[in-house]
């Protein structure tokens, strides 16, 4: 699942498996909410791939994805960003 991880800090996220949104891991499982996801030090990514690899083999999640984290906290790619809030236009 790793590709080749640049940052320090990261959020593990996937889309859930039953309704496609994007979810975040946080202490108690997945979320929507990006705000109460743990984040995980490089150091950390073993641990949080096995844990994502087993939620995938039960259906609960797809395509888990760590996303990096700028100096303060924040996402830092734009795809990300936009997973994370939403699209952008109306309908």
């Amino acid at each position: 699942m790793v590709k080749k991880l640049q940052g320090e800090t990261f959020l593990l996220s996937a889309n859930e498996l039953k309704s496609g949104k994007v979810v975040f891991f946080t202490l108690k499982g997945w979320s929507s909410s990006s705000v109460e996801a743990i984040k995980i030090k490089v150091d950390e990514i073993n641990k949080y791939e096995e844990i994502s690899a087993k939620d995938e083999k039960k259906c609960i999640i797809i395509s888990p994805k760590f996303v990096e984290l700028d100096e303060e906290g924040n996402i830092k790619t734009l795809r990300d960003k936009i997973r994370n809030s939403g699209i952008t236009i109306k309908i």
